[in-house]
């Protein structure tokens, strides 16, 4: 019995650690200045959305959204896979991040029922 409790011990110490391994390179890849390169509704691309689509995180986790024109202030927090966005007066918004490398990062999101994929490439 003994064994097995050291057992789910280091299972979860390992857990974590790997988790806040995780969450330190995430937070430091997600900062900068990343442009829609390809919006997918149901799977189908919906060009007019990504051309017009731009995020920017800084070091001091707030973010910039700018859609069609209109821009989007709050804070952010990435957390695992996932990133959860606070616009200024509004409730947080949580979205999966499915990829996050130097130059690309992909978000799957659910908008009323229809999934969505939002990739974006790095510009700075």
């Amino acid at each position: 019995m003994k064994k097995i409790i050291n057992l789910l011990v280091m299972l979860f110490v390992l857990t974590t650690l790997i988790s806040s391994c995780i969450d330190s390179k995430n937070n430091k890849l997600i900062i900068g200045q990343w442009k829609g390169a390809s919006w997918l509704e149901n799977g189908i691309p919906n060009a007019s959305k990504s051309e017009n689509t731009s995020f920017v995180f800084d070091e001091k986790e707030h973010y910039i959204f700018t859609h069609n024109g209109t821009s989007k202030k709050g804070t952010y927090k990435v957390e695992n896979n996932l990133l959860f966005t606070t616009e200024e007066g509004m409730q947080e918004i949580m979205v999966n991040i499915t990829k996050l490398t130097a130059d690309s990062l992909v978000f799957d999101m659910n908008n009323g029922g229809t999934p969505e994929k939002l990739i974006l490439l790095k510009e700075k």
